[in-house]
């Protein structure tokens, strides 16, 4: 078995003509080849062994226009339809391919910064590592493409059914107000002097 689990993101929204050459393959390189690569190391042995399972970690990002996020959301994309690809051309060779697409899991990724641990800032759309965890492994082999966390699976279910028409600019607006935010006004005019 497989798991790919990676990811990077942003340190926070940003256009993508504002984003570095280095934060672009940064993503890129870890969200996309690791991945691509790690997966195809592993499939000579699963295929002599005709068994086999790869789970790859994207994100609900990747269901929605993620304006200020783009080349994030873009990366979790590529992992979902890489994922149904390689689940129908060896579904007949006793392999079995899923990606999981949760929200927000009480991390020190979702929570940077925070005094308050993680864990103690979980919530029912935000659960703890240890209860998503316990979510995403009972799926395993279940399905191909799911959202574990049974909440995560309630809001992807509703998301989908709200037209990007909608759902782009609203969270346009979301992610201008943390990219206009005073802390990341001041990182990017940091990072355009260092440019």
């Amino acid at each position: 078995m497989l798991v790919n689990n990676v990811g990077v993101s942003y340190d926070f929204c940003q256009w993508f003509h504002e984003l570095s050459d280095t934060e672009v393959q940064n993503i890129i390189s870890v969200n996309v080849e690791s991945v691509t690569w790690m997966t195809r190391l592993v499939l000579p042995a699963m295929l002599a062994k005709k068994k086999g399972a790869v789970v790859n970690m994207s994100s609900a990002a990747a269901r929605a226009p993620l304006p200020l996020l783009a080349q994030y959301s873009a990366s979790k994309g590529y992992l979902e339809n890489l994922t149904r690809s390689l689940a129908a051309e060896y579904a007949d060779k006793g392999l079995h391919f899923q990606c999981q697409s949760p929200y927000f899991v009480a991390t020190a990724m979702t929570f940077p910064n925070s005094k308050v641990p993680p864990e103690k800032r979980a919530t029912l759309m935000t659960p703890t590592p240890q209860k998503y965890a316990r979510a995403a492994v009972a799926r395993i082999g279940v399905d191909t493409m799911t959202s574990p966390y049974w909440a995560h699976e309630l809001l992807l279910w509703v998301q989908v059914r709200i037209p990007d028409a909608l759902t782009g600019p609203a969270l346009l607006s979301t992610h201008k107000a943390v990219r206009f935010h005073k802390k990341n006004v001041a990182k990017m005019e940091e990072k355009s002097k260092s440019a």
